[in-house]
């Protein structure tokens, strides 16, 4: 058989079998219903959404979706569910990171409210993200102590906190002071205290401020505070040196001798307090002080009482540290 015969032969069969398949085959009637395709595989429930404001936040692209991560984890770490295709959204909360040198400030608002935040590196950024979450679904405040925060979400701000540095001042002061008891009992005074000192407030502990009072030849007596504890106000906070006031209480006792008669008396003193303080942009101060101690209690002798107030002239002068500020590279 020639070449062409054969070729003829192939391309007869090919035709039958075609025509064969054709005829088996199933023909589909007008009106027939056709099978649907498989339905696609079930999405994500409904749950809380997240989204990225792009005007106001400041991080980049990778950050932003890392960010997003962050804040749906925290939802469901509160047991809400979440979408994170955000096709399906029962609460939507928009989310914005403004970043300034290591700052970052953070702010989360939805349909439970709004909540602010700050982070000093973005490893830390999960921690704000999860107290915030938890202070919008529980209302919780996001103050220290407030329920918002947990052994696991502490932040570095929260674990060493920023506080304003006092001064720190001891101090020694000498003067004149006297006790009145009808006659006027006087003599040297003197006493050792320490000071904490803002600028507008400072606390004063001192501990045996005596008043030695014989230099009259009519009268004599002391008067011990064995501690002493006072609240002081600084009129121009931020000048060198200032006028202040102060009040406060202490425990002591007094003695005195009118010449006839010693009265002695002992409980709690009220204290008022003015002076001058210099020396304020330094770690030395130098001041006057006056005081005057008007004791809860009356003095006795032999059924009689009389009523000894004291007053105090002194100047003193402290040393210690300021309030320096710490900068510490992490």
């Amino acid at each position: 058989m020639s070449t062409s015969n054969a070729t003829n032969v192939a391309r007869w069969v090919g035709c039958l079998l075609a025509t064969v398949v054709s005829i088996g085959a199933p023909r589909a009637q007008p009106g027939a219903p056709v099978d649907a395709p498989p339905p696609p595989p079930p999405g994500e429930p409904a749950g809380v959404c997240v989204v990225i404001d792009p005007a106001r936040d400041t991080l980049t692209e990778q950050e932003r979706v890392a960010v997003r991560g962050l804040v749906l984890q925290a939802f469901a770490n509160e047991q809400l569910p979440v979408n994170s295709s955000g096709a399906a959204c029962t609460e939507t909360y928009v989310v914005s990171n403004i970043k300034l040198g290591n700052t970052i400030n953070v702010t989360i608002s939805g349909q439970r409210g709004q909540r602010t935040g700050r982070s000093t590196s973005l490893d830390d950024l999960s921690n704000v993200y999860s107290q915030m979450v938890k202070s919008l679904v529980t209302g919780a405040p996001m103050e220290t102590g407030g329920g918002a925060t947990d052994r696991t979400n502490v932040t570095k701000d929260q674990s060493s906190p920023r506080r304003v540095a006092a001064d720190s001042l001891k101090y020694v002061a000498l003067g004149y002071g006297g006790v009145i008891a009808g006659r006027f009992a006087y003599g040297p005074a003197f006493g050792f205290g320490y000071r904490k000192e803002l600028d507008r407030i400072g606390l004063d502990i001192s501990a045996l401020n005596i008043i030695l009072a014989n230099d009259s030849d009519v009268s004599d007596g002391v008067n011990m505070s064995l501690i002493k504890l006072l609240g002081l106000y600084y009129q121009n906070p931020t000048a060198d040196g200032t006028v202040y006031y102060g009040a406060g209480l202490s425990y002591g006792f007094v003695g005195v001798s009118d010449g006839d008669n010693t009265y002695t008396g002992a409980g709690l003193q009220g204290h008022l307090i003015a002076g001058y303080e210099a020396f304020r942009s330094s770690t030395i101060r130098g001041f006057v002080q006056f005081d005057a101690t008007l004791p809860f209690y009356k003095s006795e002798d032999s059924g009689q009482e009389r009523y000894t107030p004291t007053v105090t002239l002194e100047l003193g002068f402290g040393w210690g540290k300021s309030n320096v500020v710490r900068v510490i590279n992490e």
